[in-house]
């Protein structure tokens, strides 16, 4: 058996391929697991299995936003997972209150900053 420490696991969620694959490829790089979704019901199916660490979460998903989602996703892996929240939107600071995030990043965002955010949101689980 490794003595080797498991990675943390890192939820994406993000409607837009490119920015999961950027997000997936920078946390990975960084030794994070990372599984990813592009949808809410997408994005339950995941926290399910992987039961993630943190979750990185873009507020602004069609279908349903970010309060109803961090919801649903605290419903099924309970409140252990911080979330950081991403958003395109102005007003990510509100946001990011309404769904109890510990930190947000605005689009766009430098990948060094999402890391940063990811590993002291790790810090806080």
């Amino acid at each position: 058996m490794s003595s080797e420490p498991r990675p943390a696991w890192v939820l994406v969620v993000d409607d837009d391929p490119r920015w999961c694959e950027v997000i997936q490829w920078a946390l990975e790089e960084e030794g994070f697991a990372v599984a990813s979704a592009s949808d809410p019901d997408g994005a339950v199916a995941a926290a399910t299995t992987h039961r993630p660490s943190v979750i990185v979460l873009d507020y602004g998903l069609p279908r349903q936003d970010g309060d109803i989602l961090a919801e649903r996703l605290r419903q099924v892996i309970g409140t252990a997972a911080p979330i950081v929240l991403i958003t395109a939107d102005g007003r990510a600071s509100e946001k990011a209150e309404r769904v109890r995030a510990v930190g947000y990043l605005h689009k766009p965002f430098e990948l060094d900053d999402l890391v940063g955010a990811v590993t002291q949101a790790i810090g806080r689980a």
